[in-house]
């Protein structure tokens, strides 16, 4: 009798519309160039290969794909494009049964993302580096290609074919290998055109090896429109085997400000003093980390000026000065080093974005150098503007 465990097992690619958006705002325009992927999808022959034992290998997948305790560990390997540019991506992950716990990597241009998942029977939690570990609140909702897998009730078994070098039994779903992009796990947004494949390979007892999948849509950035493709194999091993899935360490919480109109998570230790314009995160009761809003209908820049304006006339010393993002805005880091009346060393790293009228700060000040940064990185890669 089933417990139910394997309804949530879930191996699924990051959200990719923002990621498009990402890519050609770094890459500073949809034309821009790279090199081409060097690890890209390989393609089964065009005529089957005759198996010595060409059984018909349908029933025994299925048997072993939608069972709830199935599990294995997957690799995924592919490229994509977008527009112009040429990216990899790739991954390693294991599932058993309910449980899972993922890696992705997504590399385009001079973008690069990395995230994180994990799932422990009915809860979820993702990781964005450079930010912390969070709750998924809303993986439930989500399907994952391993949900995919599971759905598969019905396959013909095509012949066996040579894919990725290996001879293999190649399954396709009775309906057609056509799907959408949600099945997959794909939250395409408002993109257009959207159109995906999965097809299925076993080996000669059925058990899944390889869950190939091709997909394109078209992506609008701002007032361009970005055609997309990604191509990928999910490479199962060691099916059947148990797989030790855990839930991750140090898990952050996220604090919704509706007086400000943002999120942004911290450490569960952590403690947040609101204010009308001034949010500040406190631990053991002093604030380290602050969120400051104010009027500004300038540009980033021009806050970023006003923003040193205004510690020139206590901090003698000259900040250092670097792209980065916030929310998912572009924005202006400045870090302060230097030593105060009380002959304390003190570090600031100061995050500044102008938008829709209004000026935001997110800063740290703390006494522990230059190391206390990567722990403000996580505390920014959390920021979400909810208005």
């Amino acid at each position: 009798m089933s417990d139910g465990r394997g309804s949530r097992r879930h191996v699924a690619i990051p959200i990719l519309p923002l990621i498009v958006v990402l890519i050609v705002a770094a890459c500073g325009g949809a034309t821009a160039s790279v090199a081409p992927s060097a690890t890209p999808a390989p393609a089964p022959t065009t005529a089957p290969t005759p198996s010595p034992t060409p059984v018909d290998v349908s029933a025994a997948f299925v048997k072993i794909a939608t069972s709830p305790d199935f599990s294995a560990i997957g690799k995924i390997v592919g490229k994509l494009t977008i527009g112009a540019v040429d990216g990899e991506i790739s991954g390693d992950g294991a599932f058993d049964g309910a449980d899972s716990k993922g890696t992705t990597t997504l590399v385009a241009g001079t973008f690069r993302q990395v995230t994180h998942s994990v799932t422990v029977g009915n809860q979820s939690w993702a990781q964005t580096e450079p930010g912390p570990w969070l709750l998924d609140t809303r993986a439930s909702a989500k399907q994952g290609l391993d949900d995919y897998l599971r759905s598969v009730t019905a396959v013909v078994d095509v012949g066996v074919v040579t894919y990725a070098g290996r001879q293999l039994h190649h399954l396709q779903p009775k309906a057609g290998n056509e799907v959408s992009p949600d099945q997959l796990g794909f939250d395409v947004g408002t993109a257009t055109d959207a159109a995906f494949t999965a097809d299925l390979y076993a080996t000669d007892d059925g058990t899944p090896a390889i869950l190939a999948v091709t997909g394109s849509w078209t992506q609008a950035s701002g007032a361009t429109s970005v055609k997309t493709t990604v191509t990928f194999d999910l490479v199962f091993s060691d099916a059947g085997k148990p797989q030790t899935i855990e839930p991750p360490e140090d898990v952050w919480v996220r604090y919704t400000s509706k007086t400000l109109g943002y999120s942004m998570a911290h450490p569960a230790d952590w403690t947040v003093k609101p204010s009308k314009d001034e949010d500040a995160y406190l631990l053991e009761g002093q604030p380290y980390v602050h969120v400051v809003v104010e009027p500004f209908k300038g540009s980033t820049a021009q806050y970023g000026t006003a923003v040193k304006a205004a510690y020139k006339r206590d901090v003698s010393a000259a900040p250092t000065e670097t792209a980065t993002r916030l929310g998912g805005q572009p924005a202006i880091r400045l870090v302060y080093q230097y030593t105060n009346s009380n002959a304390q060393d003190v570090t600031i790293a100061h995050d500044v974005t102008s938008r829709n009228g209004t000026g935001w700060s997110v800063f740290m000040v703390t006494p522990g150098g230059l190391e206390d940064i990567d722990v403000f990185d996580e505390f920014v890669a959390a920021v979400e503007f909810t208005r």
